[in-house]
């Protein structure tokens, strides 16, 4: 099959002779993917703050339709239109059952491989910048996408729009408080508007790049650069003498965004980060949170163990995915892979998230009806 590889630290390949998904367990399904986002996490890999074995197919999110299934499936058929979380879950270990679905013990993130030299946990699968991509766990992990639903809605279900909204919902909002969201990403834009529809009333967007802060402006934010968010907070904060953001919801994963939401958080305030940290230390001290009483809620966001409940509410209209605002390049060839990758590590073009289309090219061979039927 056509797919994307890691080759090493910003090298990124588009081959066409990838070995196909198959079948390994009876709970197996094979999707065919339409469309397959390229993520800021894929950048850990990509920029080698996370180390993969060189021919890893990258990629987390997807839609698409399901070729075959293993035959202890009985959720889904072939010819089903499907989403995914970034992670897989069994549904029933106690992580799963209560509420942590991104810690299932059977759990496998999709897009990682275990360098060479690092023994295989087991943890990770291949990834979804491919035609096809193998989901274990199907009955427990993939959702099908109802007719309501855009692609492009349920591809950023399966992470940014559920990562944002988890963000905020730990972040101890406050209606009459300051909320700031650090970093307007995909991730970040959909945590401004989760913030607005769980009642915060005043939330600053923080993100050095003028076109995404626009962007965050259009969703009702109140848009500052990181310099000058400080000031804004504090001339916010005066009148009540809070001293500062009682909610940082940061979204970026690096130590200055970390440093940052420590400098403009209020005494008893909350950090909630969603953001995939590689540092090997804290951008502030133990001290200094004890010093400040501050909550740092981090962690993996459960896509699974939320999913129900946020698609009922896009489904019933009640919170909108802001998906003219994040996609910013559509229905990209597997074949400009590399050179959307290196747009996207760039930030440049106001690239927001890319959606590669594996179909906007002749099928490599007949991968489904030869390997994949009657599975």
């Amino acid at each position: 099959m056509r797919a994307l590889t890691l080759q090493g630290v910003e090298s990124i390949q588009a081959e066409n002779d990838v070995a196909d998904p198959e079948i390994q367990a009876d709970s197996d399904v094979i999707v065919a993917v339409h469309q397959a986002g390229i993520c800021g996490s894929d950048l850990h890999q990509y920029h080698g703050r996370e180390r993969v074995r060189p021919g890893t197919v990258p990629g987390h999110e997807f839609f698409g339709e399901i070729v075959a299934a293993g035959r202890r499936v009985t959720r889904f058929q072939t010819g089903e239109l499907v989403f995914a979380p970034f992670t897989t879950s069994c549904g029933q270990c106690f992580f799963c059952r209560d509420g942590l679905s991104s810690r299932c013990v059977q759990g496998q993130l999709f897009g990682y491989q275990p360098p060479e030299d690092e023994p295989d946990s087991g943890h990770g699968i291949q990834g979804a910048q491919a035609e096809f991509v193998r989901v274990p766990l199907a009955d427990s992990t993939l959702l099908h996408c109802p007719a309501s639903l855009s692609a492009e809605e349920a591809l950023l279900l399966g992470d940014n729009f559920t990562t944002g909204f988890f963000c905020a919902e730990q972040a101890g909002l406050r209606r009459d408080g300051i909320t700031v969201v650090i970093g307007c990403g995909a991730v970040g834009l959909c945590a401004v508007v989760a913030a607005q529809y769980l009642g915060a009333e005043t939330v600053i967007a923080v993100d050095p790049i003028e076109s995404r802060r626009r962007r965050a402006a259009e969703l009702g934010a109140r848009a500052a650069s990181p310099e000058d968010v400080p000031a804004l907070v504090a001339e916010l904060a005066s009148p009540s003498g809070r001293g500062g953001a009682d909610s940082v919801l940061e979204a970026v994963g690096n130590p200055a965004a970390q440093r940052l939401a420590y400098e403009i958080v209020r005494p008893g305030g909350v950090i909630s980060t969603v953001g995939v940290h590689t540092s090997g230390q804290f951008a502030f001290s133990p001290t200094a949170a004890y010093d400040r009483n501050v909550t740092y809620k981090a962690g993996r966001c459960p896509v699974r163990s939320c999913l129900d409940r946020l698609l009922l509410l896009v489904q019933n209209n009640e919170c909108s995915i802001p998906v003219e605002q994040i996609i910013t390049q559509r229905r990209v060839p597997l074949s400009e892979g590399e050179q959307a990758y290196r747009q996207f590590a760039a930030r440049s073009g106001d690239s927001v998230k890319i959606l590669l289309d594996p179909r906007q090219e002749p099928p490599s061979h007949e991968a489904v009806s030869r390997n994949l039927a009657n599975l």
